[in-house]
């Protein structure tokens, strides 16, 4: 299958992004969550979807892998931050989901593509909720799969699963020793359906091989935590949207994706018993398959006319 690749200017940032499929086919762009690249989407979605005729689109977003990274100080610790959004209080950000929002909006522009069916994992899912809520013309579908709407009233996550993405620095001084950290990480994000060992050990040495910024991560979450919440706005999400949810989910809580399926109007929650925050090989196909149904839920939808 013929991949194409490269940088594209987007809303003062440049994009790495990645495609797949007939240049002709219906656009799928996969939005990716807090720290991980692009490679985390499992090829064995992304391939099926391209095998179907579809132009499969994926990036990395701003401040990871071989996007435009951000070097601003960082006024706030996690802890910190964490405690001044569930109280109300202002956090001091070098951007919020909204920049990347925008920056997801600008690659549109810059490939030339008016409408696109959105999937996105984790923070990936809110800024693709987000950019449904602020730019409905341009969004055919909606998939978030283990992602919220950045309510107060969803429960923090577990601290292991917390503290494995934004804790304590690890040293680290070659690809073996980060493949091993992270699949100890992903064990503690996982649930309890096994994880796809072949695929976790690709997407780890492909990382390391295009470039770490672990100061990255950190001004991710702090975005995530300067945004706030967007519960009130769901309602103004039109495309038909599917939430796809772990059960046993311990950073982004189950309740999160269902009070995104509560608030979305005609959403259909797609709960899946036994996964984590991970994308285990036993449901693979079962996530491309929801993925399938709601894209092709979308493309039924008359252009220009809203869901009623």
């Amino acid at each position: 299958m013929q991949i194409t690749s490269g940088k594209i200017p987007s809303n003062g940032v440049e994009l790495f992004y990645e495609e797949r499929g007939p240049q002709d086919g219906e656009p799928i762009l996969f939005v990716m969550g807090l720290s991980a690249q692009m490679v985390f989407w499992p090829e064995k979605i992304l391939n099926a979807l391209a095998e179907q005729g579809y132009r499969v689109i994926r990036f990395d977003n701003r401040d990871v892998g071989m996007s435009t990274r951000f070097r601003s100080p960082i006024t706030h610790n996690p802890a910190g931050a964490m405690f001044r959004y569930f109280v109300g209080m202002p956090i001091r950000v070098q951007y919020t989901l909204h920049d990347m929002v925008s920056d997801t909006v600008g690659l549109l522009d810059a490939l030339n593509i008016p409408k696109v069916h959105l999937v996105g994992a984790s923070m990936g899912g809110m800024i693709s909720q987000l950019l449904a809520i602020h730019h409905p013309d341009r969004v055919l579908s909606l998939t978030s799969i283990m992602s919220s709407p950045n309510s107060r009233m969803v429960p923090p996550p577990k601290m292991a699963a917390l503290k494995t993405l934004v804790g304590p620095r690890v040293k680290i001084e070659n690809v073996e020793q980060y493949v091993s950290f992270g699949k100890q990480m992903m064990a503690k994000l996982g649930g309890v359906l096994p994880q796809a060992d072949e695929d976790m050990d690709a997407m780890f040495r492909q990382s390391w091989t295009r470039g770490l910024h672990p100061r990255g991560i950190r001004q991710q979450f702090m975005a995530i935590m300067a945004t706030g919440s967007f519960r009130r706005d769901l309602h103004r999400i039109k495309a038909p949207t599917t939430i796809i949810h772990g059960a046993s989910d311990p950073l982004i809580r189950p309740v999160g994706g269902k009070m995104s399926a509560k608030y979305i109007r005609d959403s259909r929650l797609h709960l899946i018993k036994g996964m984590g925050h991970d994308f285990p090989a036993a449901v693979m196909d079962e996530i491309k398959d929801s993925i399938l149904e709601t894209v092709k839920r979308g493309a039924m939808q008359p252009q220009g006319q809203a869901v009623a």
